[in-house]
């Protein structure tokens, strides 16, 4: 159990910089959303690749753990969001997967807007 907190640490420590790293490369000015799109669909291949190899037996149980949960998920949360709406999709679960999207990007988002609003509202009493 340890050595598998360690690896999925270092390969999330790995994916997380090279995020921040790929939003500065990028520099979209114009577009702010351009870079976290662009490593959303990066780490989507990426843990596609991954999915594949492990379900083929190529990847070592820590290596898949380091690169699959750790990199891509400090690369991207998307990625794995993705990687279990496929599945459900591929296991002809169309209602869970129908409901999942829904409720992943309208009660997120609702979530963010509320997070925001009371914070704001929080704080604006603070002088």
């Amino acid at each position: 159990m340890i050595k598998s907190l360690i690896v999925i640490f270092i390969g999330g420590g790995i994916g997380s910089c090279l995020r921040f790293m790929f939003s500065i490369w990028m520099n979209a000015d114009s577009i702010k959303w351009i870079p976290t799109l662009a490593v959303n669909i990066l780490g989507c291949l990426i843990l596609g690749i991954l999915l594949a190899l492990n379900e083929k037996s190529q990847l070592q149980d820590n290596l898949y753990l380091m690169l699959a949960v750790g990199f891509c998920g400090g690369l991207t949360t998307f990625s794995t969001f993705s990687s279990e709406l496929f599945f459900l999709v591929k296991q002809t679960e169309y209602v869970s997967a129908a409901v999942y999207f829904l409720l992943s990007c309208f009660v997120g988002l609702i979530a963010v807007a509320a997070g925001f609003m009371c914070t704001k509202y929080s704080l604006s009493g603070i002088n």
